[in-house]
């Protein structure tokens, strides 16, 4: 039996080759190495069949050794803003779990809703949806909340194999997961989409009109949708209720501890800041990178001098260095150009069609993320967005945030690694998460995305 990551990261190889061998005609030197670099590189992330951050080593090493780009090019995500987001995310998501401050929430919202499957399903959706604000990974999310919903649906009474059990499991996964794509810090394809935003054109994205524009339709309006899947598909009666006892999911909770307290401050503090960014101009990086060294400050801080060492997870950060050096080295060898020019000849687009520009970019996105992965969308779209501005007279930061539509439509979990993982740590599989990813993607498509297009239209963020 083939293996699905040994042919895709073999079609990427063979790929790069024939760009070395026989590039298009219009293709420079410099853009036939960078494009059969940037090709194979993201085979291999959408491959996996190394760890991600090896696949960034593997791109570094490469691009220098070969002179594909300068140093401040290739190695330009480590000093991006959105690196330094995703290292605060990690140890906030760190002191998160062992603080127990994310097991306590998580039970004090689920246990309120237990009198029906509905309001089992509406608690762990609802648990799901404050850990996006709460923590900034999705991978955060799933690895650390994940065990306590699982238990809880142990408590209820859907064991492993029950309809009961997979609806509530489906439901805090695609929950806690897909409302971080409105929700700026929230997961790495918003943080590669504001470092190559800020890197490229300069623009300064806010958090609090990045919400207001995503969030309302996309974020909590998906929820909606996933609670009345999950209801109608996978409804079944609780067989127990809690009780008071010593395991119990009622039973009297501990008095919080002085670390869990100093945490809630930190997280209370950077959220109020990450909301109030257009006032204060802080980027969210920053306000990520305080909240870090808050929690590892010794002494007052939350974590253990020696969590640094032993705790932490490096691997989604070299993961973003790495996709936003593959959006470095694309913006900088002139590819986004000419591949923006591309499309536009093939869509035919002119100046005043703003419908028809949305959907050409958005379709065009999609395409790229079910090619690799969502992570591809906003590395390889967001240097072709100017070249449509230009050609169609649409506003650049317009043409910018329809980006996010298509990188939050996902139609299978290989397009993104949180719910990949989410499918394996829960036991859902990847053929039950594929089937409800695709109902859901269907009716994305067909609702919330003209909702969405109205929502804009009443902010008067389209003209």
């Amino acid at each position: 039996m083939l293996d699905a990551r040994k042919v895709i990261a073999v079609l990427s190889a063979l790929a790069a080759l024939a760009l070395l061998l026989w590039p298009p005609s219009q293709f420079s030197p410099e853009m036939t190495h960078a494009a059969a670099l940037c090709v194979f590189a993201l085979g291999l992330f959408a491959a996996g069949l190394f760890p991600e951050h090896v696949s960034a080593v593997l791109f570094f090493l490469i691009a220098m050794l070969f002179a594909v780009a300068p140093a401040s090019v290739v190695f330009s995500g480590f000093h991006s803003t959105a690196f330094w987001l995703v290292f605060g995310g990690v140890i906030i998501s760190v002191a998160v779990s062992e603080t127990g401050l994310g097991a306590r929430v998580a039970q004090f919202v689920a246990v309120r809703l237990t009198a029906s499957y509905l309001k089992i399903i509406i608690g762990v959706s609802t648990v799901g949806l404050l850990s996006a604000f709460l923590i900034p990974t999705g991978m955060g999310r799933v690895v650390v909340l994940c065990p306590l919903i699982m238990a809880l649906a142990d408590r209820f009474g859907f064991v492993v194999g029950t309809r009961g059990r997979t609806g509530i499991l489906l439901a805090f996964c695609f929950c806690a997961i897909f409302p971080g794509f409105t929700i700026l810090p929230a997961n790495v394809p918003n943080v590669i989409l504001m470092g190559g935003i800020e890197s490229q054109y300069g623009i300064y994205l806010s958090y609090a009109e990045y919400t207001l524009l995503h969030f309302p339709v996309l974020g909590l309006m998906k929820c909606i949708v996933v609670v009345g899947l999950v209801w109608l598909i996978y409804r079944e009666p609780p067989r127990l209720c809690g009780s008071e006892d010593d395991d119990g999911v009622t039973a009297t909770p501990q008095p919080f501890r002085i670390t869990e307290l100093r945490l809630a401050g930190i997280l209370a503090g950077a959220l109020f800041l990450w909301m109030l960014d257009f006032v204060h101009h802080i980027s969210p990086g920053w306000i990520a990178l305080g909240a870090a060294f808050l929690c590892l400050m010794p002494r007052y801080g939350v974590l253990p001098p020696t969590a640094f060492a032993t705790k932490i997870n490096f691997t989604p950060l070299f993961t973003t260095a790495g996709i936003l050096g593959i959006a470095g080295v694309v913006a900088y060898s002139g590819i986004g150009d000419l591949l923006g020019h591309a499309m536009l000849d093939a869509a035919d687009l002119s100046h005043g069609e703003q419908g028809r520009t949305l959907i050409a970019l958005v379709a065009s996105s999609m395409g790229v993320g079910l090619a690799g992965t969502v992570v591809s969308i906003p590395a390889i779209m967001t240097p072709l967005a100017g070249g449509v501005s230009e050609a169609t007279g649409m506003p650049l930061d317009v043409l910018l945030m329809s980006l996010a539509l298509a990188y939050s439509t996902v139609f299978l979990p290989y397009q993104l690694p949180p719910l990949l993982v989410g499918a394996q740590v829960t036991g859902l599989g990847l053929a039950v998460t594929s089937r409800f990813c695709l109902i859901l993607a269907a009716i994305t498509l067909v609702v919330l995305l003209p909702l969405d297009y109205l929502w804009w239209s009443v902010l008067g963020y389209l003209g």
